[in-house]
């Protein structure tokens, strides 16, 4: 496209139009300045996974869960749940978690956890899926709920290891 300007009018006409919009540009960016300086800076967000304190006083209560826990994830779990933990015990509690899981899907072996390992092939939502159907009564499906997300998805990327 090209501007030919002949008449003293068209000069001042894009004059004008080019002040407005530096105007305009100049403005706008005063503007994003000024909201991005008054917003709070926000925490960074952590990628420690961990455990709630709910859910570890969870896991701790259910026998199946706790008989399948070391001593040192015990000790773990027992900060969590009493909100004393330090970082490294929070991360501890969340894999041994996980290994509790993985260990009552084996002790229940048979169709349970060939059933886990073939939905562990597909895909996250797969094993989700086959986890959330298993009976609402089952020990695994019970330590399962109980557990968190956390503690889940490390069961699941454990099992995908494996395969």
């Amino acid at each position: 496209m090209t501007i030919s300007v002949s008449t003293p009018v068209q000069v001042a006409l894009l004059a004008a139009v080019s002040a407005v919009a530096a105007v305009s540009v100049g403005a706008g960016a005063t503007l994003a300045q000024a909201s991005e300086a008054a917003a709070p800076a926000r925490p960074a967000a952590s990628s420690e996974a961990t455990l709630t304190a709910a859910q570890a006083r969870a896991l701790l209560a259910d026998p199946a869960v706790s008989a399948e826990l070391k001593a040192q994830d015990t000790t773990s779990l027992r900060a969590v749940a009493a909100g004393t933990a330090t970082d490294v015990q929070a991360r501890g509690a969340v894999g041994g978690a996980a290994k509790a899981l993985f260990n009552l899907l084996k002790k229940h072996g048979g169709k349970i956890y060939s059933g886990a390992v073939k939905a562990a092939k597909g895909n996250w939502g797969k094993f989700r899926s086959y986890m959330d159907g298993l009976p609402w009564y089952h020990p695994v499906r019970i330590a399962w709920v109980a557990a968190g997300a956390e503690a889940q998805y490390q069961l699941y990327t454990y099992i995908r290891s494996l395969v």
